[in-house]
């Protein structure tokens, strides 16, 4: 079972992208109760079966997301979740009211899917930058946003970047994200300072990506993930 600062594993695998959804919850811990969720997680979710995928709590870092924390439930279409018998309704109910002791303010909620991705695992590459869009034409997007993934491939080594869609919620302004790894902060800053020598294919983008904005950017660390890996 793979725990603390373990992302996704089933990412890396581009193929499963088409098959693969997500539920998520944002939320704003009480002070001081990151550590008492971080236990909690674990004491529920720590000897978890998956039917596919896992969970996984995020801390809000830098950017315009108001939350400070979520959750995301993630695994394949009709495969998403705990396997039956796992655990109990009643078990479910006694850690939600336990969680909800260590929430300020439940959030929005979304749920979405994976439509490709690049690069390798993950696991390595825990602090992500999230892109929400507002997309015009999301299959010329696509098309724009694989090919320049391929031709900055050489820059960003094996740092994964994916996209996907926002299929229930994410807001009037928002239908797609974008997702990128790194190691950390500063990591992050150095993969925006290479991107400078790709000025010639970053305008290519911007002229076939068949319009898109991005009404929010943020930043968001791993606390802990549960996986059947």
């Amino acid at each position: 079972m793979k725990k603390l600062l373990i992302i996704i594993s089933i990412i890396s695998v581009n193929s499963l992208f088409a098959q693969t959804t997500f539920q998520l919850w944002n939320f704003n811990a009480k002070e001081g109760m990151e550590e008492s969720i971080a236990q909690l997680v674990e004491d529920n979710f720590g000897d978890a079966k998956f039917k596919s995928g896992g969970v996984q709590i995020e801390r809000i870092a830098h950017g315009d997301n108001p939350w400070s924390h979520r959750v995301i439930l993630f695994g394949e279409v009709g495969k998403i979740g705990r396997v039956e018998g796992d655990q109990t309704d009643l078990e479910w109910e006694l850690y939600l009211e336990k969680l909800n002791d260590f929430v300020e303010e439940w959030g929005t909620s979304y749920a979405g899917r994976f439509l490709s991705a690049e690069g390798g695992s993950w696991i390595d590459y825990p602090y992500v930058q999230i892109y929400d869009l507002k997309l015009d034409d999301p299959m010329a997007f696509k098309l724009a946003h694989d090919k320049l993934v391929k031709q900055t491939s050489k820059t960003r080594e094996n740092r994964p970047v994916a996209f996907g869609t926002y299929d229930i919620g994410g807001g009037e302004n928002v239908s797609h994200w974008v997702a990128i790894g790194s190691k950390g902060f500063s990591d992050l800053i150095s993969q925006k300072i290479l991107d400078d020598n790709y000025g010639k294919e970053w305008a290519e983008w911007a002229e076939n990506n068949g319009g898109a904005t991005s009404p929010s950017n943020y930043t968001l660390r791993v606390l802990a993930a549960y996986t059947n890996e």
